[in-house]
């Protein structure tokens, strides 16, 4: 398979991502098909300068219509998952976020991460009728099975010998305490105080609804910011480490820090090695509460505040974790962790949610659905669409170009490096090098940089 089509896989948070698609690139390699690997705003970019490939979307939204269209144009194959669809809203208000007519009209094929998800994509009244659905899991369950812990050995041994026995916070505010506060829900209030303007947080929702669900969040958020300090003050041996969520303002959380020599804000690397580290995981409705469950680590879901209406994206982590309402039931079971006395959970939860095999990876189910695609018949390119889809490229370019000169903008080189910090061939290639091992490959898997963030896998 020298000559076939390579993939295309945009990343767009490195810290959650990365590792999960680079493993499919790996797995990619070890079945003949090499993989352009690296930040999707920089992908996109320069689009035209790819041969004719497999672009792995992780969405379908209407921000991906223009982009679905050029990538049509150019020749190229659209295969989708959405990274959100494991925890989502209500089909009324996810459809309208997460799945765009246009867009999923250029798509060949959607994966899902397991029944639940199948059965929300055949309830979208504008979903193509042939559009075919595979339930094959997603790339982020295979890092948290029990024979990769070894890939992140290293990361986990450094982590405990720096911080011993420590508690994890994972935060989930970023459409209250976002980066860049146009993506809040709301981006003002009036002289009331009363919710203003909407921002591209309250997208598919109404106005009465995000003005609920920014209350309910807001009311959560402040919660959880006191949830800090009475850790900090309560457990003074014991190190408390905030990971906020990538797409967060995190200076709340260093003024937090600032206060109590027991705090620390982190925020390198992937998540999970984090969590298989802590003593104890709390969130408050975050997909780490799933993570933290199928990789054997305890977590509390903080739960001061119940609302069907608002709070609808929390109750799969939070059914897979140790429910407290306040402090004092956080403290009686933090204690019982540290004294190794953890409370079982429901094990049934999970299986109409995810497709996960012990003896096969997600990644393998994937490459499977590609060579499929491959060995079938690939329309041809016309010499006009080429030309459209390359002149639609370089306005998108020029545009985006133009934006980026906005320190407010996610074009911006400073929200970039938030989103894909700057990395090199040789930290990525030991990352693929721990995977070779992992996955019993005899193939030499090798890293090459074609951009600054952006890497081929062969």
């Amino acid at each position: 398979m020298a000559d076939t089509q390579p993939l295309l896989i945009p990343i767009e948070n490195q810290v959650r991502e990365l590792d999960p698609k680079l493993l499919l690139a790996v797995c990619a390699a070890n079945a003949g098909i090499k993989s352009y690997i690296g930040y999707r705003t920089e992908m996109d970019i320069i689009i035209s300068k790819f041969p004719r490939s497999i672009y792995l979307a992780k969405s379908c939204t209407h921000r991906s219509d223009k982009m679905f269209r050029i990538l049509s144009k150019l020749g190229h194959t659209i295969c989708a998952w959405d990274e959100e669809a494991l925890v989502h809203y209500p089909p009324d208000i996810y459809f309208k976020r997460r799945l765009s007519p246009i867009a999923l009209s250029y798509v060949s094929h959607l994966f899902a991460w397991g029944q639940e998800n199948e059965d929300l994509f055949r309830q979208y009244p504008l979903l193509p009728t042939a559009l075919p659905i595979h339930k094959v899991g997603n790339p982020r369950l295979d890092m948290l099975r029990k024979d990769f812990e070894y890939y992140y050995a290293d990361e986990i041994a450094t982590i405990k010998q720096k911080y011993g026995k420590f508690i994890l916070l994972n935060t989930n505010f970023g459409n209250v305490n976002a980066h860049l506060p146009i993506h809040n829900l709301f981006t003002s209030k009036d002289e009331h105080g009363n919710y203003k303007d909407m921002g591209r947080g309250a997208t598919g929702m109404g106005r009465e609804f995000s003005q609920g669900r920014a209350k309910f969040k807001q009311a959560l958020f402040e919660h959880f910011l006191s949830l800090i300090t009475y850790l900090s003050s309560t457990f003074k041996d014991s190190k408390i480490i905030i990971r906020p969520h990538p797409v967060e303002n995190k200076d709340v959380y260093y003024d937090i820090a600032a206060k109590y020599n027991n705090v620390e804000v982190v925020q390198e690397g992937n998540v999970i090695p984090w969590v298989k580290a802590a003593t104890a995981l709390i969130h408050s409705g975050c997909t780490t509460g799933i993570e933290a469950y199928l990789s054997n680590k305890p977590a509390i879901a903080f739960v001061p505040l119940t609302d069907p209406r608002y709070g609808y994206g929390a109750i799969i982590p939070d059914q897979l974790s140790h429910q407290c309402s306040n402090h004092s039931e956080i403290t009686e079971m933090l204690h019982n962790y540290l004294n190794d006395t953890v409370p079982a959970l429901d094990s049934n939860v999970l299986k109409k949610y995810i497709e996960f095999d012990t003896d096969k990876l997600s990644c393998t189910n994937i490459i499977g659905v590609i060579e499929q695609i491959l060995n079938g018949s690939i329309k041809e390119n016309t010499l006009i669409n080429k030309i459209h889809g390359n002149l639609l490229a370089t306005k998108r370019r020029l545009i985006k170009r133009v934006k980026a000169m906005s320190a407010n903008s996610k074009y911006h080189h400073s929200y970039q490096q938030v989103r894909f910090p700057t990395l090199n061939e040789q930290q990525l290639q030991a990352k693929v090098d721990r995977f070779a091992q992992i996955i019993n490959t005899d193939s030499s898997v090798v890293i090459k940089q074609v951009s600054p963030h952006i890497f081929l896998v062969q």
